[in-house]
């Protein structure tokens, strides 16, 4: 395949994505967004749409793939030496940085149940609870907890600075230590 084609052939995608978020974020209730509004859009046909995605849930799909990577890209350094830095102010910074990426995320239906927040749920249990049998269940209300904190914090408009919000993370942890 030629560079041409490939290079149209990202520009068809990119077009696509573009839509659909932009879409989504225009939408309260995403079931009404159909392949034709988001054809309409981006300005292709729905054989177009159809040659890239078997249909909006597998365009749904890729977005989280994207969206993940670049959550990911946010914790390059973690990731690449399998260690965690704590820095949850980090977290709080890029989030404050893009609120839309974040809002959009939410509004689609993904959490922060994903590899990277297990894996940093899984260190933090490990820090601060020394019986360690029932750490999965520690996982999961860490991950929960600190989705509904941020989903909570978007919400208010980012209000508190992101060291106030890594502030409330670690002193709940804390306090729940003790117990």
């Amino acid at each position: 395949m030629n560079k041409a084609n490939n290079a149209r052939i990202l520009q068809s995608k990119a077009a696509i994505q573009r839509a659909y978020l932009n879409l989504v974020v225009a939408r309260s209730d995403l079931s009404t967004i159909t392949v034709s509004d988001i054809c309409k859009k981006a300005g292709v046909n729905r054989t177009t749409f159809y040659a890239h995605y078997l249909d909006i849930d597998d365009l749904t799909s890729a977005i989280y793939d994207w969206m993940l990577n670049e959550f990911l890209g946010v914790f390059a350094e973690e990731t690449n030496t399998k260690s965690h830095s704590y820095d949850f102010n980090k977290l709080f910074r890029n989030i404050k940085d893009n609120q839309l990426f974040y809002r959009i995320y939410f509004k689609l239906g993904f959490d922060f149940k994903g590899p990277f927040i297990k894996n940093g749920a899984a260190m933090v249990a490990d820090q601060f609870y020394h019986d360690t049998r029932y750490i999965d269940y520690h996982i999961e209300f860490f991950a929960a907890g600190i989705t509904a904190m941020i989903k909570k914090w978007l919400d208010g408009g980012c209000q508190e600075s992101p060291e106030t919000m890594g502030r409330i993370l670690a002193d709940e942890y804390q306090k729940n230590n003790t117990i």
